[in-house]
């Protein structure tokens, strides 16, 4: 019996041995890590009351930058403790947590396992570099690289270099000093922190010069070390893409691709890289019998353009020009972009363009819904008719009164007129959120057959999204109960109408009307949808005497 006491006695002194261990569950920083603000300990036990004020520091930390290793330790909960050091640890630090002597949880448990733990900020990386890495680089550009420490620039000369597309070697880089450095770290505002931590700033350029349009890669490579010897390990690659070569373009608005510049429209010379706008402002627009100056951004049509020292991306000759004229567009001499590089198309210039005949229009005044005042034409006891005004200019000389019936319309000849009066508010309101509907420049396959559209152009071959149709391709009344064909005032001769204004004459009340022409349809509309391709020009009108 008294032997069994003894062993139970023993066991009971072996558990409460036990309890009184406290050991660190984790620990964190350890070995190498490239950004250190926080220590934390965290135990497998209670190790403080929750609260305590007066508890005491698990661990003492010190590291081999004195300064680096100012920071405050807490208790954040009765099994963790965390050193906060005032700043980010610069690279090239390393830092020994040791456990203190005699220290005890609240409990009197002894603090067990490993003593001390070690962990350093490794070499330098770099934090931010200028320009980013989404914007195009000059052939000469030199990159800015804010690091997270100082970093000798013998290391960066060694381990640092440009990976060039096509050069199947290392280009070294140069490290840019003197005064050209001062003017790019004072360009982008980091001149004074710069001079605080000189060697934390790395101004540095690729060997070679870059060649245009190519992607390059600048490489900050292992061993890049700090003044204490403590290298970089991780090799971080930063792409860019550099510009394009200097060109000139020219575009212009046409009918088709074949035809020439409409001259209703600007011609406009386009930039892909700044140009000074003195130096823009030399380009001309040359015809046998005037010279037009170039007009820039913001500017009206009648204001002559005051060369600054400003950059354009651009410069246009406004309209109207002349119709079925040669032009020729002429650079100054020596033309060059703001970086000095001279145009790559320089060649092509002088440059000779024209411009064609005025191209077919048929307009309505006011679209898509417009107000026709009954008793405009003259006094009411005459009852003159109501006119709607379009725009007319070379679309056909013939069109007729078709005399549709309601329930049998036919499709209507092109140059034709239709008209449809619809009946009831309710019918009204539909048909005017149609035309607005309509009035937009495309349209949903789905939504056409919806509204009654019986006849729907197939999609043309590369076409991006063959879920839409261009609304002036369809027309709302053929097959319409209701429509009707009305003719247009006749043209004054077979050709094609000059510029004019006509009236449509209407009955009071509400209309949808639509022009047929495939005069419109072959010059503005794909060739591709064949030779008798028409085009739909519509408005809604309510004629009423409420003025």
């Amino acid at each position: 019996m008294n032997t069994w006491i003894r062993w139970v006695a023993a066991g009971g002194a072996l558990l409460a041995g036990g309890a009184q261990a406290l050991q660190v569950s984790s620990f964190s920083p350890q070995g190498e890590v490239a950004q250190v603000r926080q220590v934390v300990a965290r135990f497998d036990a209670a190790a403080v009351r929750f609260g305590d004020p007066q508890a005491p520091a698990p661990f003492t930390v010190q590291c081999s930058d004195a300064d680096a290793a100012k920071g405050t330790g807490r208790w954040t909960g009765e099994r963790e403790w965390v050193f906060d050091f005032a700043r980010d640890l610069p690279p090239g630090v390393r830092c020994t947590a040791t456990a203190r002597s005699g220290f005890k949880s609240a409990s009197g448990a002894e603090l067990s396992g490993a003593k001390s733990y070690q962990f350093n900020s490794g070499g330098p990386f770099v934090r931010r570099i200028l320009p980013g890495t989404y914007q195009s680089i000059d052939e000469e550009q030199v990159f800015v690289l804010q690091l997270n420490g100082a970093a000798t620039q013998d290391s960066l000369r060694s381990h640092a270099w440009c990976a060039l597309d096509g050069v199947g070697e290392r280009v070294p880089v140069r490290l840019v000093e003197g005064a050209q450095r001062g003017d790019i770290l004072k360009a982008l505002g980091l001149d004074k922190r710069a001079a605080q931590a000189p060697l934390q700033y790395a101004t540095l350029a690729c060997n070679r010069r870059l060649t245009s349009g190519t992607r390059m890669q600048l490489v900050f490579g292992k061993g890049v070390a700090t003044p204490s010897g403590v290298a970089n390990t991780v090799e971080k690659r930063f792409a860019f893409q550099v510009r394009e070569p200097f060109a000139v373009e020219f575009q212009c608005e046409r009918e088709n691709a074949q035809a020439a510049c409409l001259p209703i429209r600007p011609m406009v010379l386009s930039f892909n890289a700044p140009v000074s706008r003195k130096v823009a402002a030399g380009i001309r627009l040359k015809s046998s019998y005037e010279t037009l100056l170039p007009r820039f951004e913001g500017e009206g049509e009648g204001t002559a353009a005051q060369p600054g020292d400003t950059l354009v991306n651009a410069v246009r000759f406004g309209v109207p020009l002349a119709e079925s004229t040669s032009f020729t567009v002429e650079l100054p001499a020596d033309f060059r972009d703001a970086a000095g590089r001279a145009p790559r198309n320089a060649a092509s210039f002088p440059l000779k363009v024209a411009t064609g005949g005025m191209p077919p229009l048929a307009k309505f005044a006011a679209a898509p819904f417009g107000i026709v005042e009954r008793f405009a034409e003259g006094p009411a006891e005459d009852h003159p008719p109501a006119l709607l005004p379009v725009t007319l200019r070379k679309v056909e000389p013939a069109l007729r009164v078709q005399g549709l019936q309601p329930a049998s319309t036919p499709e209507a000849p092109a140059g034709r007129v239709r008209t449809l009066q619809p009946g009831g508010d309710a019918e009204i309101i539909a048909w005017m959120r149609k035309v607005r509907r309509y009035h937009g420049a495309l349209v949903e396959r789905g939504q056409a057959r919806r509204d009654g559209v019986s006849t729907l152009p197939q999609p043309l071959q590369g076409q991006e999204n063959k879920e839409y149709v261009q609304t002036r391709m369809l027309s709302l009344l053929a097959g319409q109960s209701g429509a009707k064909a009305l003719e247009l005032p006749r043209a004054a001769a077979a050709d094609p109408r000059p510029f004019e204004v006509v009236g449509i004459p209407l009955a009071p009340g509400f209309h949808v009307v639509e022009v047929a022409s495939q005069a419109l349809g072959g010059a503005l509309l794909d060739e591709r949808h064949g030779a008798g391709r028409t085009m739909y020009v519509r408005t809604a009108a309510l004629v009423t005497n409420l003025g």
